[in-house]
């Protein structure tokens, strides 16, 4: 079955709506990560891509550049989780970009395990990735370019349910970490101009996602909407929230599942 996509939902923005703007994506390589970049290059922002896939980020400017985008995506692997790859590639996007002032943490990772049975590397390889990178990226970012230039629009993506997942705590644990990050840095960076949310998915069908062995159209069902989601219906709310129409937003996660946290129990979906 083909990854899905939903072009409707990315129909509603101005053309050049975010001209001028520099953006950052983590875990710009493929899923919802490609899909915000190439939204963002398409409203007129220059955005760079990261994430330890080269060949996945080249794919990523490929298609923008197919799409017309008027900048080029910008390529720079980097592992995350080593912060002094982070300081050479904020170097690299510095010195092309100038400035950076709208970042969308989309990199991270896990896999399904009993608590009970998660090593110590295991849980932290999972909260290093989508825990610490993310706020050593985060703080990077303002304190280089976005606090000089009283300007930014930070967006985390974290998941949902947000009261727990079965197998998932470590992962469920670190993005609870990211969105309490992101309500004190919002207060904290308000005087600074920079906004602050986090964006909390459900199942969103991706490439990745199917290495889970789960059927798409059995899990869709059980959604109160009806199907998965695609990254395009996360990545067209990524679009709004550092557009003009985001500015009155910050310090809040919005969960966008269509209707996955409401369901109980989670078991059943098993």
């Amino acid at each position: 079955m083909s990854i899905p996509t939903n072009p409707d939902a990315l129909a509603i923005f101005a053309d050049g709506i975010l001209a001028g703007r520099s953006a950052l994506v983590t875990g710009g390589g493929s899923g919802i990560g490609r899909a915000s970049a190439l939204l963002l290059a398409h409203l007129g922002a220059k955005v760079a891509v990261t994430g330890r896939r080269e060949e996945e980020l080249a794919a990523t400017a490929a298609q923008a550049a197919e799409a017309g985008s008027q900048h080029p995506i910008l390529v720079v692997p980097c592992d995350i989780r080593e912060p002094e790859n982070v300081d050479a590639m904020l170097d690299t996007v510095l010195a092309e970009h100038e400035y950076i002032d709208v970042l969308v943490n989309n990199a991270g990772g896990q896999f399904m395990a009993p608590g009970e049975s998660i090593s110590y590397n295991g849980f932290r390889a999972v909260t290093r990735l989508n825990l610490d990178a993310t706020w050593y990226v985060t703080t990077q970012v303002a304190s280089r370019s976005m606090i000089a230039r009283s300007y930014g629009k930070i967006v985390s993506i974290t998941m949902t349910p947000r009261r727990g997942i079965p197998g998932m705590s470590h992962s469920s644990a670190a993005r609870a970490g990211v969105e309490s990050l992101t309500r004190s840095l919002s207060a904290e960076w308000g005087k600074y101009g920079i906004r602050l949310t986090a964006i909390a998915p459900g199942i969103v069908h991706t490439k990745a996602w199917e290495n889970y062995g789960l059927d798409p159209d059995t899990m869709g069902a059980v959604m109160p909407v009806g199907r998965l989601q695609a990254a395009d219906d996360v990545a067209s709310l990524v679009a709004f929230l550092v557009s003009p129409g985001g500015d009155y937003i910050t310090g809040t996660a919005i969960t966008a599942d269509g209707g996955f946290e409401q369901l109980y129990p989670i078991q059943s979906l098993g």
